[in-house]
């Protein structure tokens, strides 16, 4: 579709005072008692969103004497000024819909914006999940607010460079507007108006920082490779090494109890009465796996055959914190994970009572039962997180994180001489690599002593 016609149109207008007559309320206020109150939607493109600050639909309220004449020179006037802001838009960024402004090879004119749009576009039509997508139009936002007018071809390292920079400033900007919307349309709620009084404080305003710095650079890695692999650029400009080094991936927080508080922990978790908490902090502590993956475990997920009882980690708690998904995570993240002797013998009677607990209701008891759930339906991390923490409280571990257990599990493991590769597998990382990078400190020194070790050996070979 090219500049100069119309890509954004009204719905059928919503006639006000005849929702309102039926509802029983009154007219609203006008100059003209006569005309009747319309609002007209234009219900925006997905691709052209980003030109209206990510709004789905642009509201007016008019007031029109008559439907054939009046109201539509109102309709055709709303379109008209609408679609010029458009246009403008669009005009500023030399684009056009119908053509991919590339003349020749590696020299693709279209704006950095407007590419990433239609990759996104691409992206979206069953290749990703739509959280993906959903991250993918954030990183845009920020990439369209600083460079995003820049021909895809003339895009330099400096620039990324640059927009990276602008990422905490555009956050904290986007978040005091958010902020100020949001106090606006709390002082209009009935509860507000009745009481004179406005709910408890917003949490403290939050400002992107390292971590969004470093998604944007990868997604923008990303865009740049498909531009390459199409000949629309000759270099990827965003492998530039100084971006790599400045823009890195923060770690993960590594808080492990030491070896005594690790024991003390585990005896606090045996004194207490078998239940799914019970069962669910044994796990945790016994095979380092994440609490989503926890409360995701399903009967027939476990096998009991054998010396040595075996979870099989398939599945885990969505980002909502009440449905399942298979684990789509890597690879690495489907993966059997040993338990010991007493955990296994807990985790069967805790089975045990709850077919029981299931027969006594009416109910079959299955394999697709889970474990630390009420039955078929998970229990919520924030259900889960609400126990957890009363539990730290009254056995003194105040502010232990849940992920505290899992990263004891790996520093203990690998303290105690354990093969990287074998903790690596079991913690579900995709290579041996990302564990050592995480857990370097906490390997313990095998080349002492191998001096020694090596000529002894040496001499006596003769």
């Amino acid at each position: 579709m090219e500049l100069g016609t119309k890509k954004l149109r009204c719905d059928k207008p919503y006639d006000i005072d005849e929702a309102r007559k039926q509802k029983g309320l009154p007219r609203r206020r006008r100059k003209d008692s006569r005309t009747t109150a319309y609002e007209l939607t234009i219900r925006i493109p997905e691709e052209y969103r980003t030109y209206f600050d990510g709004k789905k639909k642009l509201t007016k309220v008019v007031f029109a004497l008559n439907k054939k004449e009046d109201l539509k020179d109102q309709i055709d006037a709303f379109e008209d000024v609408k679609n010029a802001e458009l246009e403008r838009a669009l005009e500023l960024r030399g684009w056009t819909r119908s053509g991919d402004g590339k003349s020749k090879p590696g020299e693709c004119m279209t704006p950095l914006g407007s590419y990433i749009e239609r990759y996104i576009e691409i992206r979206s039509n069953g290749s990703v999940t739509d959280a993906v997508i959903k991250h993918e139009r954030l990183f845009l936002k920020y990439i369209d607010e600083a460079i995003g007018e820049i021909p895809i071809c003339k895009v330099t390292a400096e620039d990324i460079e640059g927009c990276l920079l602008k990422v905490p400033e555009f956050s904290k900007k986007w978040a005091l507007e958010r902020r100020a919307q949001q106090e606006e349309n709390r002082k209009t709620v009935r509860w507000a108006k009745k009481h004179g009084t406005l709910n408890k404080p917003y949490k403290p305003i939050k400002v992107a920082g390292p971590d969004m710095q470093s998604k944007i650079l990868k997604f923008l890695r990303e865009v740049m490779n498909y531009a390459l692999e199409k000949d629309d650029i000759l270099k990827n400009v965003a492998k530039a090494k100084f971006l790599t080094r400045v823009f890195k991936k923060s770690k993960p927080l590594i808080d492990p109890l030491m070896a005594d508080d690790a024991g003390r922990f585990l005896g606090e978790v045996e004194k207490l009465p078998l239940d799914y908490f019970k069962v669910s902090l044994l796990l945790l502590l016994n095979t380092g796996m994440r609490p989503e993956e926890m409360l995701a475990i399903h009967v027939g997920d476990i096998a009991f055959d054998g010396s040595e009882a075996a979870i099989n980690i398939v599945s885990v708690l969505d980002r909502d914190g009440k449905t399942i998904r298979n684990y789509p995570k890597s690879d690495a993240g489907r993966r059997s994970v040993p338990i010991d002797a007493y955990t296994a013998g807990e985790v069967k009677t805790w089975i045990d009572i709850k077919s029981s607990q299931m027969k006594a209701m009416g109910l079959k008891p299955s394999m697709s039962m889970l474990v630390c759930g009420p039955d078929v339906i998970p229990r919520t991390y924030q259900s889960w997180l609400r126990d957890w923490r009363s539990f730290i409280s009254s056995a003194g571990f105040e502010g232990t994180r849940p992920y505290a257990l899992r990263h004891t599990f790996a520093t203990l493991n690998l303290a105690n001489g354990e093969n990287i590769k074998t903790v690596s597998v079991l913690m579900g990382h995709a290579s041996s690599a990302y564990t050592l990078d995480l857990y370097a400190g906490y390997v313990p020194n095998t080349g002492i002593g191998i001096g020694s070790r090596y000529m002894s050996f040496l001499r006596s070979a003769v």
